[in-house]
């Protein structure tokens, strides 16, 4: 059994990617998508990533999977492990396929899929449904507004990596411009609330201590999250603040969370990664919480990737360090 990954690849209007395989290659004419063998050692989301970029020049993030699909193809049979991702590209740089698509969900099923591909696409059309002209909610309308409408439009227009990076550089030093970042983040507009919870993460890398203030708002939030972006990027600012940095009042809150992500099976990887080692450092303050924070990362790494494996081991290493 040869395990395969592919990445169901989602543009900020909910939109998926799918490609066709180009002439020379089995299946050609066929659509799919994009992805490839997983090499001996390497993990299935670092497998993803390097595929991604090999075959079609893009970022992602990955923010979830589908089930994985056993298929026989004859000559070989495949275990095809599908992620959920996002990303800023507009068009990939097709460089094994010679054709791309951006669809709806409902639109998948009706493509001359691989067979492998067919039972995935079912499962996400099945499983998520694309908004047409939704009326924004009063709420969502005041955030907007008390954010700042043109902050707003212009998280809206970012399309790379690098103008995320000069926002964060701008927004580091700037706590007006932070606040606003840290409301626009609870955006119900997809693309404005992923890239202001993205600014906020490369601000934590700049500074960590910058996003003290607004640590317990963070938390505040997580429960109402509107995506997995920001999910994934609040849980990693919260991950790479010190302890010290957040208010007293707000250690239950954010233990309760962590130990509940790191329970629920269909979490993604990322902020159950995060999780366990917000959780890890909550164990020196509060050691008689390490024997039931063992167990968590315990169970949470019987069936998990190798890389959340060897995660999960040193942070149960510190575990034992601390008892």
């Amino acid at each position: 059994m040869i395990d395969v990954t592919c990445a169901l690849i989602r543009n900020d209007e909910g939109l998926v990617l799918a490609v066709r395989r180009g002439q020379g290659r089995s299946n050609a004419g066929k659509w799919e998508f994009p992805g490839g063998k997983t090499r001996a050692g390497e993990d299935h989301e670092d497998c993803i990533i390097r595929e991604i970029d090999e075959e079609l020049g893009i970022d992602i993030i990955i923010t979830g999977r589908l089930d994985a699909v056993e298929y026989d193809y004859g000559d070989r049979q495949i275990r095809l492990i599908p992620f959920l991702c996002d990303t800023l590209a507009a068009a990939p740089v097709l460089r094994e396929h010679d054709e791309f698509r951006w669809l709806r969900p409902d639109e998948l099923v009706n493509l001359d899929l691989t067979a492998a591909d067919i039972p995935v696409a079912r499962q996400y059309a099945s499983e998520h449904r694309l908004a047409v002209n939704a009326e924004p909610e009063t709420e969502e309308a005041i955030l907007t507004e008390e954010a700042g409408e043109e902050l707003a439009r212009m998280m809206g227009r970012i399309t790379s990596v690098e103008e995320i990076t000069m926002v964060a550089h701008s927004a580091v030093s700037n706590e007006s411009l932070l606040s606003q970042l840290v409301s626009l983040s609870s955006s119900r507009e997809k693309r404005v609330g992923f890239m202001s919870s993205w600014v906020l993460s490369k601000v934590s890398d700049i500074n960590p201590a910058a996003m003290s203030p607004w640590l317990a708002m963070m938390i505040d939030a997580l429960p109402g999250v509107p995506n997995e972006s920001v999910q994934r990027s609040f849980m990693r600012v919260i991950m790479r603040s010190r302890l010290s940095d957040i208010p007293l009042s707000h250690h239950a809150r954010l233990i309760d969370y962590c130990m509940a992500i790191m329970r629920e099976a269909d979490t993604p990887v990322a902020p159950k990664a995060y999780g366990m080692e917000i959780l890890a450092d909550f164990c020196g303050l509060y050691p008689d919480m390490v024997n039931e924070v063992t167990g968590l990362v315990q169970l949470a790494i019987t069936d998990a990737s190798g890389g959340m494996k060897a995660a999960g081991r040193k942070v149960i290493a510190r575990l034992r360090d601390k008892s």
